[in-house]
């Protein structure tokens, strides 16, 4: 995987720095904080990967070094100067280290918004960690930007982005309607793009930058939700695959835009009707345009590694199933002939 192998020894040294932040957090927070980050520690053999947050900024950086390499015999091209691409291996370290403890911050979030039963205790240890994860991310973001009235305001922008979609995604078909809105509930995520793009000088980047990123973010929205829909159906929160299936009933006219697709009427769409093919096609057809002028080679590969995997999850699953279908069969088979 090109969008993982290249920076595995620039992603230990982010965790390390990162693990060394937490347990200088007060006592006993640092025990608290380092058990949680353990959790998602990549160099932990079953530890979550959420692998967009802390690669981000090395592709970022990737990105700026191919296309200030291209743009050598395009002298009228915008550039980065050459003190800007000295400090891209620290700069990128930093906004690693950064997003690790955006993507703590925000995991606990949800564990706070989708776990209605957390007890005293709970609450008592992960609301002040929670904090203390939010400002080592906004201390190393703010890094030399403090002044700057552009990063404040996108600072703005972003987190009131991640709320409104949020807040309002019970309410709301995204995939089909809003499909920025799914992308947006990770925005918190592009903080931390504004703040090496501004250091860099490369804001004319964003866009495209932003595109590509909100691209692969829906995608592996998609890829969260295929494993997640029962969960999610169970908790009320909005699942693309189940808003996908309810799309097909109605357009097949077996719903009423009112209903709620069932457990059953799921199980069948996946394991009877193939649904899972046409929604890695619609992954496909949908969020895979390509960018104007700056194109981020890992960022597009990992959109295409998520699409692809919603394809072999489909091939597994009709696989499965013929197999099934297979074995039903040779059982007749040799009752028959047993009993003959």
């Amino acid at each position: 995987m090109l969008w993982l192998k290249p920076f595995e020894l620039q992603l230990d040294a982010v965790f390390e720095e990162a693990k060394q932040k937490v347990a200088h957090f007060p006592k006993p927070l640092h025990e608290l904080g380092l058990a949680y980050l353990d959790k998602f520690d990549i160099r932990q053999k079953h530890s979550t990967k959420n692998y967009v947050c802390y690669l981000l900024p090395f592709w970022i950086a990737e990105t700026i070094q191919v296309h200030t390499a291209k743009a050598v015999s395009h002298p009228s091209s915008a550039t980065v100067s050459s003190l800007h691409l000295q400090s891209l291996p620290e700069l990128s370290h930093r906004m690693g280290v950064a997003n690790i403890f955006c993507m703590l911050h925000f995991f606990i979030q949800d564990d706070l918004m989708d776990t209605p039963n957390l007890s005293t205790d709970q609450l008592h240890d992960l609301i002040p960690l929670s904090q203390l994860f939010w400002n080592e991310f906004v201390s190393i973001c703010g890094e030399n930007l403090g002044n700057n009235s552009s990063f404040w305001q996108y600072y703005k922008q972003f987190l009131a982005e991640w709320a409104s979609a949020v807040y309002n995604e019970a309410d709301a078909d995204y995939l089909f309607e809003q499909p920025q809105q799914i992308a947006s509930k990770v925005s918190p995520l592009k903080i931390s793009l504004i703040a090496m793009l501004l250091q860099l000088d490369c804001m004319y980047m964003l866009p495209d930058l932003l595109q590509q990123l909100d691209q692969a973010l829906i995608v592996l929205q998609m890829n969260d939700d295929l494993s997640d829909w029962q969960e999610d159906m169970i908790e009320r929160n909005y699942n693309c695959l189940l808003a996908f299936i309810r799309y097909e009933a109605v357009e097949h006219h077996q719903a009423l835009f009112s209903d709620k697709v069932t457990a059953v009427q799921v199980q069948q769409a996946i394991y009877d009707q193939e649904v899972i093919r046409r929604y890695a096609q619609y992954a496909q057809s949908s969020f895979t345009s390509d960018p104007s002028l700056f194109v981020s080679d890992s960022l597009i590969a990992f959109r295409n590694y998520l699409i692809e995997q919603l394809h072999e999850a489909a091939t597994s699953i009709h696989e499965a199933r013929n197999t099934l279908l297979q074995g039903s069969l040779l059982y007749f088979i040799q009752k028959d002939l047993t009993s003959s």
